[in-house]
């Protein structure tokens, strides 16, 4: 028996992903899932106290002295978006804070990294059963290539004093890894420095404050669904679970399943913008309610099950910031700078005010950053952007980074001028 065309084998294939469960996540081998990034609060080991504090950064690893400023930058940023009762001290504050650079590697290597890819590498001559001979062309579906590794580790202890009194001793740590083509170039150094500075103030602040961690959120793409997930993709969370709910239901239990999934994770969604905790909790149990009837509609769908597992942990962590709170006697709201809600975000990003919808500038990217918004949101933010007109000149420059914009958000910036 002659070998099926290559062609049929791969619709095949797909056809047969289709009828799978996977196949509502992933629409058939070669296609994309469908993802959007959420950023639930998570509740800190102790919670300080409110008042003014001072940061004091110290090294007992082997990196470069030129990290402690920025770490210094990092971390008194990362307080700040995280808790607003919190403010750094001008004169005698009431807590120190000191965070020691304990552990830093960073290294740079070569790699190979399969890349799959359709190109033409030679010809053949092909005789047919008539005797015509006829050159055909041979082609490579995917090779492997050269990459650049970036690789490294910092840990940072965070010791917070009030007086003699020690109010928390603990220590951050993050791993980087950065695996990129060759032909695409390396990051720069700088860059991958202040990535990874950020990411342990992050973690480190996240000690002491409420923070934002962000997660990665899989959506369904069943036919009745996916022509909505582009108002996911835009944070439209209000529109898309309207549009959900309007949508009606399919006669088959098991189908309409991925509605109700993705009208649990638009819950979930709100949830982690809502401005109070009660808000916040009732929206969860409101997602876990849908999870919960998505999986009694399709019990094999392991995607469900992995939602309402996030989601119950969520919840948990939210009841228990909000026993925090209470602790301290603060007004009960999940509302923080870091967690404004993406719509706004998006809205400020494209029109800075009411009356000029103009192209976003520097400015609107130091106007947000003075708001509180921390760099995932505001790279986020650029990205959205449906124009932009940035100054990137030494001038621009220096006027953003005055304004504590960091690196990070920089290179967004650059790559979208």
């Amino acid at each position: 028996m002659a070998p099926l065309p290559r062609l049929f084998v791969v619709l095949l294939l797909c056809a047969v992903a289709g009828e799978g469960a996977t196949a509502q996540f992933r629409r058939g081998i070669l296609a994309e899932s469908t993802e959007i990034m959420l950023f639930p609060a998570v509740p800190p080991s102790l919670m300080l106290p409110a008042g003014t504090y001072q940061v004091d950064v110290k090294n007992q690893s082997t990196g470069p002295a030129r990290l402690l400023s920025r770490l210094d930058d990092a971390i008194t940023r990362q307080l700040e978006e995280n808790d607003n009762r919190l403010q750094s001290a001008t004169g005698k504050a009431d807590m120190t804070i000191v965070g020691t650079l304990t552990e830093w590697t960073r290294t740079r290597r070569s790699g190979t990294k399969y890349v799959s890819e359709t190109r033409q590498v030679g010809t053949k001559q092909v005789t047919d059963k008539n005797g015509k001979t006829r050159t055909e062309p041979i082609y490579e579906h995917g090779r492997n290539k050269p990459t650049v590794i970036d690789e490294g580790a910092v840990a940072v202890r965070l010791e917070v004093r009030r007086g003699s009194q020690v109010l928390a001793d603990e220590t951050a740590r993050f791993t980087y890894s950065d695996n990129r083509l060759a032909e695409e170039g390396a990051r720069p150094t700088t860059e991958v420095e202040e990535t990874m500075l950020d990411r342990v103030a992050q973690r480190a602040a996240g000690l002491v404050t409420p923070a934002r961690e962000p997660v990665t959120v899989l959506l369904a793409r069943s036919d009745e669904v996916d022509r909505l997930n582009e108002l996911a993709r835009s944070r439209k969370w209000n529109e898309w679970r309207a549009a959900l709910q309007e949508t009606r239901p399919h006669r088959d239990a098991k189908k309409d399943a991925y509605r109700l999934h993705n009208i649990g994770i638009a819950h979930e969604a709100l949830a982690y913008e809502a401005t109070s905790d009660e808000e916040a909790q009732r929206l969860l149990t409101e997602a876990a309610e849908f999870l919960h009837k998505a999986i009694a509609g399709k019990k094999d769908e392991k995607y469900f099950t992995e939602a309402f597992t996030r989601i119950s942990a969520t919840s948990l962590g939210y009841t228990r910031l909000r026993t925090m709170r209470a602790s301290l006697g603060m007004r009960q709201s999940t509302s923080a700078p870091a967690a404004a809600p993406a719509e706004k975000v998006k809205l400020a990003a494209k029109s800075p005010t009411t009356t000029n919808a103009g192209p976003m500038t520097n400015a609107d990217v130091i106007d947000l950053r003075k708001a509180g918004l921390d760099d995932d949101n505001l790279i986020a933010a650029i990205k959205d952007a449906g124009a932009t007109k940035f100054d990137l000149t030494p001038a621009g420059l220096k006027a953003l980074l005055s304004a504590k914009v960091t690196n990070r958000v920089i290179t967004a910036m650059r790559e979208r001028k």
